[in-house]
Formats: structure tokens, C-alpha cells, sequence
């Protein structure tokens, strides 16, 4: 080990005198729940519909009076506009992260949802309701770029994975209370029963509106505008508790003022610097298979879609597929925390081929137990004529397939893109990343509503084969991305064998032993 590297390892090693309960990290802290905030506000949004979708007064209200649900077409468009409108808005969502700072892009985010919110609130058309939701979309795609990236960035390099990871567990901050007022209020039996659920997607963003102005900036963005001496005074003030003549200020400051400068001499920062270097296409590639492995694992089904599929497992009522919505988001969050606290430990590759291995084994025991129950046909749900109990079984494989999907996919999910991006790239290839990712989940939402009306349970066959192939990929191309800092991380895009580079011992081991201590 060369003397740079000793120094380096000391500087973050050294941590005795450090008081991770000051004032300083206190609002540090603060400003990573900020971000955290913005993924509850995708969870909101994101679960709404799948609980509405199944309320009486919703579906008198945009269905017509008595419909027992959507048609098919209609479901499916319900569904897709989010992420049609996140698709529209990936196209600009890079801008103000830019341009006016990672706080920028969640200012204009939160903005656009509260207008969907109040549009899609005041309205008995389906036409303008659908419009609400496209603009809330547009508004979802700005917040969920901007905020895991300033979280990554402003972290401490102890608890960078963890603060990252953390902030996809947000999902189901916003998911869980989406699914638990549904349930409440749709004892009401009127339009509040769906009017308030979907205002109160406003909330969330109200509070990332108000909190992003009293948050700190990210310091790379500081030194990509030239202002090194704020990024500095970040750095003394965040990660040193007020020490200036810590070493880790001057090694932070150095790594983020040399990668950065040499990113601007390349042109590193434009569109075309995306895929113009081995490196620069080995991450968008990256950047594919993050968006669709992480969406078609099957975790649709265990999440959106559950409320409308349960009675193929012999589960039959509103109530009972409201109340069982509610149940799987807790128990997943649980798991989504577990999973986030320890990705520091056991690594990023581990998690996602392990956890594509076990998608595949709970699919498989889906797929047996739903031949059991159909008695090996693909009958309509209420003409099944096996025994109840694998149907039921069914159900909790289901179940244990969505504990694993949050132990393993959830808290990687905006971490590992994130990593895996230069500075240069990051605003616009988390732009990238997040269009690919929408565009998956628009097919998903037609192929799934047909898909299953069509071979009702034998549809399930899909998930259980993707997710063997995504195993296989992640195997033998994805890299290693704890324990560097993401400047630390260019040097292992840019090695001969990028899966073997990350495997080796980074140099900042002595990080790495205290964030798994801590």
C-alpha cells in the first residue's frame, strides 16, 4: 500500500473523533429524509390505484354505476399514465438537476405533483382524471432522479450505501399509509372514499417542497459550478464536524475537483458521452438491466396488481384483498429496512443474484401449487376445482417472493445506478435509467392486465424464466460497487475486467470495516 493510499485509509478510518449525533450530521441526516421522502411519494402513487382500483364509489365514478371493474383497456391506460408521464418527463428531468442543483429537481418535481394531485382530486371525468395522473408522473420522475443521486452525494463515504439504500425503503412509506386509507376510508361508501386518497398524494411532496430549502447542497454539484469554496465549507461542516484540518476534507475535496475537471475535458457531461467510451456503454448497459430486472422480477404482481389478482388464489372480496394489500406492505417494509441495513456487508452482487435465484424458486412453487388448484386448466378463477389449500399456498409463496424482492431488489434499486455513474453522467444517466424503467413498466402495464385474463395463472410461467436469465447476467457481468467512493468507482469501469476489478480489495478497506461495524 502506497503512502496516498495509507493516508486515505486513515482519513476514513479514524472516526473516534467524530460525533455522529452532532448538530451537523443531525441536519446531514435530515436532508438524506428529505431525499427518503421523495421515494415515499413514488410509493404513494404508485400503490393508489391498486387499491382504488377494487373501491365501489371509484369504479361508480369512472367506470360506470355497477361495473365490477375496469375494461381492460381502461385499467390498463390507468396504470401506464404514470409512467407515461414519467417517460415525457425524463426528456427534460435532467435540467434543473443541472442546472439549479440536485434540490432543484425535487423543488420542480414536488410542484408538478401537487397540481396532478388537485387536478385528479376535483373531477368526475375519467379523462381529466387521467390527465392528473399524467402530470403527477411527469412531476415522479424529476423527484426520483434528483433525490437518490443528492443522497448518495451528500452522504458521509461511512454510510454512503446505507443512506442510498434507505432511500428506496421509502417506497413503502409512501405505499403502506396509500394502502391503509383505502382500506379505511372505503367503509365510506362515497366519493370521499377515493377523493382523499388521492389528495393526499400532495402531502408527501409538500413537505420535500418546504424541506429542500433548508437542506445543504450537494458538494459535487458545488465544484461543478466552481464553487469550490462552498463545496469545501460542505465537507468541514458535514463530514468533519467543523474540523478543517481533517483529513478527509482535503482527500474529498481533491477526488471530486479531479474527477470532475477531467470529465469536463472530455465532454463528459453531454448525451453523446453516454455510450462514446467502453466504459461509458458498459454503465448504460448496466442502466438496462437495472430497469428491467428490477420491474419484471413479478414484483408487479405482488404489489399493484395484488388487490385484482388474489381471486385467482381463492381469495374473493374487496375487504379481504384491501386488508391483504395493507399486510404484504408491511411486511415488505420490514424487510426492505433489513435489507438496506445490511447491503454494506454482504455487497451489491450477492444480493441480486441470490435474490433473482430465490424470484425464480418461489415462482416455480407458485406455478405447482395454482396447476394443483386449477386441476392443471386455466379455468375462470371462480371455477376451480382443486383443493382450496394450494390456492392459499399460492398466496404466501407469493408473499415470501415479496419479502425477498425487498430484502434484495428494493434497496438496490436506486443505489446501484447511482454508483455505477461518473459525476458527468449521473443527471442524465439516471434520466436514462429512469425512461427505461418507465418504458418497461407502460408494456407491463398492458402485457400484464392481457397476459393474465388471457392464460390466467399459466401467465406466471414468464416471471419464473426471466428471472433464471437475470440471474445468469447479473453472474457475469454486474460489478462489485461498495466500498469505494464513487469517485474510486471510475477507476473500476475503466480496468480490462470491470466484474474482476471490483472484486478486489478496494483501497479503502479500513472504510469498509467501519461501516460494517457501525
Amino acid at each position: 500500500m502506497g503512502k496516498e493510499e495509507v493516508v486515505v485509509s486513515n482519513a476514513f478510518s479514524n472516526n473516534d473523533n467524530l460525533n455522529w449525533y452532532s448538530p451537523e450530521f443531525l441536519h446531514l441526516y435530515f436532508a438524506c429524509f428529505i431525499a427518503f421522502l421523495n421515494s415515499a411519494i413514488n410509493g404513494y402513487d404508485l400503490s393508489l390505484l391498486g387499491g382504488l382500483s377494487v373501491v365501489r364509489p371509484f369504479l361508480d365514478t369512472f367506470a360506470g354505476v355497477g361495473a365490477k371493474e375496469f375494461p381492460p383497456a381502461d385499467n390498463s391506460l390507468l396504470f401506464a399514465l404514470l409512467q407515461i408521464g414519467s417517460i415525457c418527463g425524463c426528456f427534460v428531468c435532467y435540467i434543473p438537476m443541472d442546472y439549479f442543483g440536485r434540490r432543484g429537481g425535487m423543488v420542480t418535481g414536488s410542484l408538478f405533483i401537487i397540481v396532478g394531485a388537485l387536478v385528479s382530486t376535483f373531477t368526475s371525468s375519467l379523462p381529466v382524471f387521467m390527465f392528473g395522473r399524467f402530470v403527477i408522473g411527469f412531476g415522479v420522475v424529476f423527484v426520483t432522479t434528483s433525490a437518490p443521486v443528492y443522497a448518495a452525494e451528500v452522504a458521509h463515504p461511512i454510510f454512503r450505501g446505507r443512506a442510498a439504500a434507505f432511500y428506496n425503503t421509502g417506497w413503502f412509506v409512501g405505499s403502506l399509509p396509500a394502502a391503509a386509507v383505502v382500506y379505511g376510508l372505503s367503509y365510506l361508501k362515497n366519493d370521499l372514499s377515493w377523493k382523499l386518497p388521492v389528495a393526499l398524494q400532495a402531502v408527501f411532496s409538500g413537505i420535500v417542497l418546504l424541506g429542500s430549502f433548508i437542506i445543504p447542497e450537494s458538494p459535487r454539484w458545488l465544484v461543478s459550478k466552481g464553487k469550490i469554496d462552498q463545496a469545501k465549507a460542505f465537507l468541514i461542516k458535514y463530514h468533519a464536524n467543523n474540523n478543517p484540518d481533517a483529513e478527509i476534507v482535503a482527500i474529498e475535496l481533491r477526488e471530486i475537483t479531479e474527477s470532475i475537471e477531467d470529465e469536463k475535458a472530455q465532454n463528459a457531461s453531454s448525451f453523446a458521452a453516454l455510450v462514446s467510451t467502453r466504459a461509458a456503454r458498459y454503465r448504460m448497459f448496466l442502466m438496462l438491466c437495472v430497469a428491467f430486472f428490477s420491474q419484471y422480477a413479478g414484483n408487479w404482481l405482488a404489489g399493484y396488481f395484488q388487490p385484482q389478482i388474489t381471486k385467482y388464489f381463492g381469495i374473493v372480496g374487496e375487504d379481504q384483498a384491501l386488508l391483504l394489500n395493507v399486510v404484504t406492505g408491511i411486511i415488505s417494509f420490514i424487510a426492505a429496512l433489513g435489507g438496506a441495513s445490511l447491503v454494506d456487508k454482504f455487497g451489491r452482487r450477492p444480493y441480486l443474484f441470490f435474490g433473482h435465484v430465490g424470484y425464480s424458486v418461489w415462482y416455480f412453487l407458485i406455478i405447482v401449487c395454482l396447476a394443483v388448484y386449477y386441476q392443471g386448466d386455466s379455468p375462470e378463477p371462480e371455477k376451480a376445482t382443486g383443493p382450496i389449500a394450494a390456492g392459499i399456498a399460492a398466496f404466501v409463496f407469493l408473499q415470501i417472493f415479496a419479502i425477498n424482492y425487498s430484502i434484495c431488489w428494493t434497496p438496490l434499486n436506486a443505489l446501484y445506478p447511482v454508483e455505477c455513474l461518473n459525476y458527468g453522467a449521473r443527471a442524465k444517466g439516471m434520466a436514462v435509467c429512469q425512461l427505461l424503467i418507465n418504458a418497461a413498466n407502460v408494456f407491463q402495464s398492458y402485457v400484464l392486465s392481457y397476459g393474465i385474463n388471457a392464460f390466467r395463472w399459466k401467465f406466471f410461467s414468464f416471471f419464473l424464466l426471466f428471472n433464471a436469465l437475470a440471474a445468469t447476467v447479473v453472474y457475469i457481468f454486474f460489478p462489485e460497487t461498495k466500498g469505494r467512493t464513487l469517485e474510486q468507482l471510475d477507476e473500476v469501469f475503466e480496468a480490462p475486467n470491470i466484474v474482476k476489478a471490483s472484486l478486489t480489495a478496494p483501497v479503502l478497506s479500513a472504510e469498509v470495516a467501519t461501516a460494517e461495524k457501525a
